[in-house]
């Protein structure tokens, strides 16, 4: 029996017997067999942001009071939502397209505090979000029980809670061209991952997932033109509430801190994706 070698060039099969305009239609339906589906568009109206941490020691001066003194506290949150998140440990503010020095230096953008602390290991992320979506910000996790204290209507409570995970939840709005609102609500994610149902903007649904404790009291938003920062951290690294259980490391003598910046690179443009 006589074997029939066909042979292939370029994605094209040349059967013999056919005529060349029979080669030509083979042709083009291989090529367009190879990206069957319509190009997919990027959502528009989306939210292009880098999330930076930073941990340090505690007493590293590039996370203390020196930094915080270059940070806009005061334009960040309102007065009675400002001490309420002291209170409960946690810190936030605003800074410009231009850093200001120290945060350069915690961020590795500059060398200019050659010291002990100067090397700094940030760790970034790049996410695009649709106004009005939501995407987590894992801040830490905890494998042994960690106790939190809240502070709400001038009185403290404390709760201990088994494998803890601090999340922030992000949610930015378009303001208008170049501007955005990043609204940012604490939430602790605790116990064992299994089905749950779940609120969602569309309803409920069954997610798996860890208990969740939302701290709405805790909420606070920040504005920002394109390249601004929002900065949060602890005010302590070493207590058990709010921002040393997000930021720190409790009941430690020298514990370390994280810094948290989430910088506005700009509005997603819409492309075409291959």
């Amino acid at each position: 029996m006589t074997s029939l070698l066909i042979p292939v060039f370029a994605g094209c099969v040349l059967v013999p017997g056919l005529t060349q305009e029979a080669h030509q239609l083979l042709k083009k339906q291989s090529i367009s067999s190879t990206n069957p589906l319509p190009p997919i568009n990027a959502p528009a109206n989306s939210i292009q942001l880098e999330i930076l941490f930073v941990e340090r020691p505690a007493s590293d001066p590039t996370v203390s009071e020196q930094l915080w003194r270059e940070i806009d506290e005061v334009g960040a949150a309102a007065p009675g939502l400002r001490q309420l998140m002291q209170q409960n440990g946690l810190r936030i503010g605003t800074v410009g397209a231009s850093p200001p020095p120290m945060l350069q230096a915690l961020l590795g953008m500059s060398r200019q505090i050659e010291d002990e602390y100067s090397l700094s290991q940030c760790v970034r992320r790049k996410v695009v979000v649709q106004s009005g979506a939501t995407t987590d910000i894992d801040v830490k996790s905890w494998l042994d029980p960690m106790e939190v204290s809240l502070n709400e209507n001038g009185k403290t409570t404390s709760k201990t809670f088994e494998q803890l995970q601090c999340v922030l939840k992000l949610r930015p709005h378009r303001l208008q061209d170049g501007w955005v609102r990043l609204d940012f609500i604490p939430e602790l994610h605790h116990g064992q991952e299994q089905m749950r149902h779940t609120p969602t903007d569309a309803g409920w649904e069954l997610r798996g997932g860890k208990l969740v404790e939302t701290c709405y009291a805790q909420k606070f938003s920040v504005t920002l033109n394109t390249g601004e920062m929002a900065v949060a951290s602890c005010t302590n690294a070493a207590e058990t509430n709010l921002g040393g259980n997000f930021f720190g490391q409790p009941k430690q003598l020298q514990p370390k801190q994280k810094v948290l910046v989430v910088r506005f690179a700009g509005m997603h443009k819409p492309e075409t994706l291959p």
